[in-house]
């Protein structure tokens, strides 16, 4: 019977979180981090103050723990694509698609991310400390990494010429983020992470 409790209690416990988390993802992404207040988040959640700061501390860990929460598996896929046994070009392509497809469904959340994490909040300035800046500058550097880490794998069989691979990726993964941010990616990422790995690729001059 005492197991049939705690069972129902973790349950429940795990929902309510969600709950919140689900809420949270909702009001940042509308708001961006400074204008968003707890009180908005449990109107949403259809829960208690209390209840909230049973799993959160305040807002900002509230903020740092969804977007890890969504960061995760998403880097596991970029993880998964680079030690692939597959063509470096192939990779990148990959790569490409997957980071496309997340900054698609997930680019109001991440633009308020990389608002706050630079500086730019809603009114000039950020309102995370620098020590979660830096956490969250990590969730970048990560992706980018992986693209550099490709790009290097490419150079070194031959098939990508020899570059400047940390300018590079940046360049690339910012081409892939504002088009995300500015939704000109339509209903087909693959067709439109096609497009920008052909431009990287060949470029857009007639040779």
């Amino acid at each position: 019977m005492a197991l049939v409790r705690d069972s129902a209690h973790s349950e429940n416990f795990g929902s309510k979180r969600r709950q919140i988390l689900d809420a949270a993802y909702i009001v940042f992404s509308r708001k961006g981090f400074h204008r968003t207040t707890i009180d908005e988040i449990i109107a949403i959640a259809d829960t208690g103050k209390g209840t909230v700061y049973n799993y959160f501390v305040n807002k900002e860990q509230l903020f740092y723990t969804l977007t890890q929460e969504i960061s995760q598996p998403f880097e596991a896929d970029l993880e998964r694509a680079v030690t692939a046994d597959t063509e470096p070009l192939d990779k990148l392509r990959r790569l490409v698609t997957l980071i496309l497809s997340f900054y698609t469904k997930h680019g109001d959340l991440w633009r308020v991310l990389m608002h706050e994490m630079r500086g730019f909040g809603n009114d000039g300035y950020s309102h995370i400390s620098a020590e979660m800046r830096d956490k969250y500058h990590s969730f970048f550097k990560r992706t980018i990494g992986s693209i550099e880490q490709v790009l290097t794998e490419g150079i070194a069989t031959g098939v990508i010429r020899p570059c400047d691979t940390v300018v590079t990726a940046h360049g690339m993964f910012s081409v892939i983020a504002m088009m995300a941010f500015q939704k000109y990616v339509g209903e087909d990422a693959e067709a439109a992470a096609e497009r920008v790995t052909e431009t990287f690729f060949y470029g857009i001059v007639n040779k």
